[in-house]
């Protein structure tokens, strides 16, 4: 959740840009997805692959299991529309300022191996026991 937060932090995103209509703490997935989404409107591409590919790992690394994984990843899914069309209907940041704090994060200085495993940018290693997607990775 901290690799999140600051992310969330480095967007300027606080409850009134997600503006939920409850109090209740958004899920490390459904804020991933949040920056996913925003990041989708604004037309980012290669960035937006390699954040997806390190939050899934993310994701199924904090799983016990396969099921739960999957839940994690429909509700990345859902947030990540949610916020693409909010992004695209009604703006609360411009395009240009969304993409440039997105491919500044941190989590872009993280490597994936073939094996799944995941070098965070702090050093962290994450070895998720259920793998989400399988994906072609640099070597």
């Amino acid at each position: 959740m901290k690799y999140v937060t600051a992310f969330l932090l480095s967007l300027g995103i606080t409850a009134s840009v997600c503006h939920a209509q409850t109090d209740r703490v958004y899920t490390e997935a459904e804020q991933m997805g949040t920056l996913a989404g925003l990041a989708y409107a604004c037309g980012s591409k290669q960035k937006l692959k390699d954040f997806e590919l390190i939050a899934a790992h993310i994701l199924a690394d904090k799983s016990a299991t396969s099921e739960e994984a999957e839940k994690k990843l429909q509700q990345f899914n859902k947030m990540k529309y949610r916020y693409m069309k909010k992004q695209k209907d009604s703006p609360r940041m411009s395009c240009k300022e969304v993409l440039e704090h997105f491919n500044n994060m941190p989590i872009f200085q993280s490597t994936v191996y073939a094996d799944g495993t995941v070098k965070m940018f702090d050093g962290t290693i994450l070895k998720p026991q259920y793998p989400i997607i399988k994906v072609k990775v640099r070597q």
